[in-house]
C-alpha cells in the first residue's frame, strides 16, 4: 500500500512539473495508460499508477538505448530486462490476469503505430 501511495504522489509530482513540455515518453505513457483503462474500466487510482510505471519504463529504456550505439542483440536485452521490470511493479496492483491482459494491449497499441 505505501508503494501504491509513493507512486501516486510521484505521478502527481511529476506532473506538475512537466507540465510545460511533454516528451515522446510522456505523450506514450499517456495514450497507453488511458487505452488500457479504458479498454480494462481501470478506476482513477489505478490509472494512474499504470501511468507511472509505463513511464518509467519508457524513459529508462530511452535513457539506457539513445546515444549508445548498441546492436540490436543488447537493445533486446534491454527491452526484456524492462518488460520483466515492468511486470513486477504492475504485479503489485494487478492480478496474473490482468498483467497479460495489459501486455496484450500494449502490443496491440505498439503494432498500431507502426
Amino acid at each position: 500500500m505505501k508503494k501504491l501511495t509513493f507512486l501516486i504522489v510521484l505521478c502527481g509530482f511529476l506532473s506538475t512539473i512537466n507540465a510545460q513540455k511533454q516528451s515522446y515518453q510522456e505523450k506514450k505513457a499517456t495514450t497507453n495508460a488511458q487505452h488500457i483503462a479504458d479498454t480494462m474500466d481501470l478506476n482513477d487510482s489505478q490509472q494512474t499508477v499504470l501511468y507511472a510505471i509505463l513511464l518509467g519504463k519508457y524513459q529508462e529504456t530511452s535513457k539506457q538505448i539513445k546515444g549508445n550505439d548498441l546492436s540490436n542483440e543488447e537493445k533486446k536485452i534491454i527491452y526484456r530486462q524492462s518488460f520483466k521490470d515492468t511486470n513486477d511493479k504492475l504485479s503489485a496492483i494487478f492480478s496474473n490476469e490482468e498483467i497479460k491482459t495489459v501486455n496484450a494491449l500494449l502490443k496491440e497499441q505498439n503494432q498500431k503505430k507502426k
